[in-house]
């Protein structure tokens, strides 16, 4: 009971002293996610200005986001090394520059420079993988917790910035809520980093301690990179086709639109409660879960006939919709050390965009093929499932395991 009673608090004293850094983390991939997810808005007066066909200036979206997934391994590796505050204020600077290109962009070719190469770059320098060293560096009792809670600034960012992008682009134009985002940037965001997001003292030991190679032949890093391939795939499939699917299927488009955003809403809040329960069950347990929960749902929205079948789907996989790349970052560190997580996660979170763009395609491909969208459904089910035992099967690697997972190759 004494043990127990430390234990808590221990883990309030760790939130207590740290907040600020975490708060400051929420923020950043508020806006960092935000503003990647939030291009729907934009793209109408985009077509317009630069008189883009949708198929180019799709083009130049799935450019930019494997840009971004090609920036996540070297983003991860700067900030093990320099740390994530050098890292994310970079970012900011580096985001808030290509905001300023974007907007002042005469020709798609400069734009195409400032949104597919500058800005994949700054939002990775600003996202989830370069702060998670700093988080798992200062919250170990509840790292779970701490890397929900960021991945939760991220689903607010894509519930939240949609509709400011909406109401700014509406009163100002395009051009000058791009220069509004870079002044938030700079103005309140940069002085936030610097303020508060202090890292681990000491680079030089940081350095000594940065062997992450070996990692790559160990079994949990391959079982945690098959769970994030399927996470890339079923988000980006439901992303993409969720509501051409819904609709195929009988329902209007703004049926199909509220249930695929119900989704989101749902998770913002759902992902903070899984969070406090993954450090007390077991993360490997819950990141099953979440993976087995999503594939059911999908196999349910497949299925779906009549509005409340979709609404009570979609408040089901919401619960189970975020949380799997915060609870993937928790259990690296937890598993190889705070010092390689940015490296490690970089290259995890590069397949999650593997699976992204695999998922994209088929759901088209299933589409224009078979006359439906069901078979790529029913794949990315497959994949959860898959994702789900892979999970469950890195509890035996965790530390004070009979098996250090450090040592063991893979299999």
């Amino acid at each position: 009971m004494a043990d127990g009673v430390m234990t808590r608090k221990q883990e309030h004293s760790e939130l207590v002293q740290h907040w600020p850094i975490l708060a400051v983390a929420f923020l950043v991939s508020l806006v960092s996610t935000g503003l990647r997810f939030a291009i729907g808005p934009f793209m109408r007066p985009l077509v317009e200005e630069f008189g883009f066909t949708h198929g180019q200036l799709s083009g130049i979206v799935a450019a930019a986001m494997l840009a971004f997934g090609f920036a996540l391994p070297l983003v991860g590796r700067l900030a093990d090394r320099w740390g994530s505050r050098v890292v994310v204020a970079a970012g900011i600077v580096l985001m808030a520059l290509s905001l300023v290109i974007v907007a002042a962009s005469r020709s798609p070719v400069a734009f195409t420079v400032g949104f597919a190469g500058v800005a994949s770059l700054a939002l990775a320098a600003t996202g989830q993988v370069a702060l998670s060293p700093v988080i798992s560096h200062w919250f170990r009792r509840q790292r779970g917790f701490a890397m929900m809670f960021l991945s939760a600034g991220g689903m607010g960012g894509i519930a939240l910035m949609t509709p400011v992008s909406t109401a700014l682009i509406a009163s100002v134009g395009w051009r000058a809520a791009y220069l509004l985002f870079a002044a938030f940037a700079v103005l309140v965001l940069l002085p936030l980093v610097l303020r508060w997001v202090r890292d681990e003292a000491g680079s030089a030991a940081r350095l000594r301690a940065a062997a992450w190679q070996p990692a790559l032949a160990t079994t949990p890093f391959w079982l945690l990179a098959c769970g994030l391939f399927a996470c890339g795939f079923s988000m980006h499939l439901m992303g993409t086709h969720g509501v051409p699917m819904l609709e195929h299927h009988g329902f209007d488009r703004m049926t199909a639109s509220f249930g695929v955003g119900l989704i989101g809403l749902v998770s913002i809040w759902s992902t903070l409660g899984l969070g406090v329960l993954a450090d007390r069950v077991g993360k490997p347990a819950f990141l099953g879960l979440i993976y087995l929960v999503r594939g059911l749902g999908f196999l349910a929205l497949v299925a779906v006939g009549h509005e409340w079948e979709l609404y009570l789907t979609a408040t089901i996989g919401g619960l189970a919709w975020a949380g799997s790349a915060a609870l993937t970052s928790a259990i690296t560190a937890d598993i190889y050390g705070a010092r390689v997580v940015g490296t490690l996660f970089g290259l995890l979170y590069f397949g999650h965009q593997i699976g992204a763009a695999v998922g994209s395609y088929l759901g088209g491909w299933a589409f224009d093929t078979l006359g439906d969208y069901s078979v790529a459904f029913v794949a990315a089910a497959v994949l959860l499932f898959i994702g789900a035992a892979a999970s469950w099967r890195i509890g035996a690697y965790q530390p004070g395991a009979p098996v250090v997972a450090r040592a063991e190759p893979a299999a």
